[in-house]
């Protein structure tokens, strides 16, 4: 039986006059794992949609084994056998639905389905059995972690006959252990003869899992072919168009002693045991660890998010104990979270509405919104960190993941916080949006801000930080001045290591 094959040709798609792919061709093969990848906005993720079905407007022709076929609606690309694994794993989930239910979700919206309890968990199990994955399906994916989100996804594609599966940005939410899990899964379903579109930032893992590469650029096919010849940077410098350069930014001048934040003895009900920490005016402190290690729980305990306590605290020269969002940001501390698209950002709501929800009074007189006022400081962040956009009524649900990004930072500008936490920054994001986001950051640093940069990227925290803190099974284990940092040195600690 000779493999399947898809081809798209000639693929032109526009929003409200914004040209996001013009005359693209694009194939993929069954048995094949196809490397797609871009900076952001570069029509990646707009591609992979039309062929999902998302989009209906678009020009151009797609067929599957020479036949011509009509993708108009996600039922129509099921029905192909065309699935997509999302990177945003919440959007595709329906919260308070088990795990068995969100698997087997698009069998029960059937019409006229028939079925019975005992038998949709007992599929759901096979198709997680598939991923070498046991999980209790009667749990609520509400209890699930990111990681066990994007198994559940995939574990959905894989309960259907599935002849193109399409994974965007996989590995984002997972560890280095389940990812490798992953990529021994990704080459099994490729001995099965299915066509894999793999969408990354991370060049390594295109390079490990991929046979071939395609890179398009403002919406545009720049080149397709085998990936086996390529070295890392010669992928990058396609992507961007130019000779790859240093992506951090020079090293600041040191900062002074004033401190912006201090705590002691901080806890919660959970992960976190007696952290302690010291943020300068003008410092950017690093926070390194894998997942699982406490990142995010640290990031939304310091951002009063979720209960803890601590010993002592400090903030802006005040005596200060985590309480709650808005006393944090009337006290002058920010959060950009990991998961952007849930908790940072309004993805159907407009760039000016975004920008504005976390200002003080300035756009308010009599009770009343200035919305103009609103549009016109839009306009000013759009120019100030670089938000590529057709204007400031465009909603979020259009822009690239580093734009999205942008807007979740931009957002703080306003309220003038002195603390900002980021934690994950850089994730789903290509090297040209966090070449952005590091000049950002850095900007923001210089101007006094107080920065902790919470990320598994030891890369960017080696780059980037002036001093990183180690975190492991919710413990700061190690403290290493960022000019002395490297990446093997924060990935001993990261697994348990001791200073010997």
């Amino acid at each position: 039986m000779s493999a399947n094959h898809l081809s798209m040709r000639g693929i032109n798609l526009a929003f409200a006059g914004f040209r996001a792919l013009s005359h693209v061709d694009f194939d993929i093969k069954g048995g094949s794992v196809h490397a797609l990848t871009g900076a952001n906005g570069a029509g990646k993720s707009t591609l992979m949609a039309v062929l999902c079905g998302t989009h209906d407007h678009y020009e151009g022709e797609i067929a599957i084994n020479n036949q011509v076929v009509s993708i108009r609606s996600p039922r129509d690309a099921k029905q192909y056998g065309i699935h997509l694994v999302q990177q945003e794993v919440d959007v595709a989930l329906v919260p308070g639905l088990s795990i068995a239910e969100n698997i087997m979700l698009d069998r029960l919206a059937e019409p006229g389905h028939r079925y019975s309890w005992s038998t949709v968990r007992q599929q759901a199990k096979a198709a997680l059995a598939q991923l070498d994955i046991s999980f209790d399906v009667r749990r609520s994916v509400d209890s699930c972690t990111l990681a066990e989100k994007q198994q559940i996804l995939l574990a959905r594609a894989l309960s259907h006959h599935c002849r193109f599966l399409i994974l965007d940005e996989p590995t984002a939410p997972l560890d280095q252990h389940e990812s490798e899990r992953l990529f021994t899964v990704v080459r099994r379903l490729q001995g099965q003869g299915i066509g894999v579109v793999f969408i990354s930032h991370r060049i390594h893992e295109l390079k490990a899992i991929c046979d071939t590469l395609t890179v398009l650029r403002d919406g545009r096919l720049i080149e397709t072919g085998p990936m086996a010849d390529l070295s890392g940077e010669a992928i990058v410098e396609k992507m961007l168009g130019h000779e790859l350069n240093d992506i951090y930014p020079p090293r600041r001048p040191p900062h002074g002693e004033e401190t912006l934040l201090n705590i002691d003895g901080l806890n919660d009900d959970g992960l976190l045991q007696d952290i302690s920490l010291r943020l300068r005016k003008g410092e950017i402190l690093g926070i390194a660890g894998l997942a699982g290690a406490g990142k995010t729980e640290l990031c939304k305990a310091l951002f009063g998010a979720t209960k803890s306590r601590a010993t002592r605290g400090e903030l802006n020269g005040q005596p200060w104990q985590p309480n709650n969002p808005a006393d944090s940001v009337t006290r002058g501390m920010a959060l950009v979270p990991e998961e952007r698209r849930k908790e940072g950002i309004f993805i159907e709501d407009p760039i000016s509405m975004n920008l504005s929800v976390s200002a003080d009074n300035s756009f308010s007189r009599w009770s009343l919104f200035g919305h103009r006022q609103a549009w016109r400081w839009a306009e000013e962040v759009i120019a100030r960190v670089g938000i590529r956009t057709t204007g400031p009524a465009q909603t979020l649900r259009r822009l690239s993941g580093g734009n999205q990004q942008k807007v979740a930072i931009g957002k703080w500008l306003r309220a003038n916080a002195n603390v900002l936490i980021f934690d994950e920054p850089t994730k789903g994001v290509d090297v040209k949006a966090k070449t952005d986001l590091f000049q950002l950051i850095d900007g923001l640093a210089r101007e006094g801000k107080g920065i902790i940069y919470a990320s598994g990227e030891f890369a960017e925290l080696v780059g980037l930080c002036d001093r990183i803190c180690v975190l492991w099974d919710g413990r700061i284990v190690a403290e290493i001045a960022g000019a002395d940092a490297r990446e093997e040195t924060l990935l001993y600690y990261s697994t348990g290591g001791t200073a010997a």
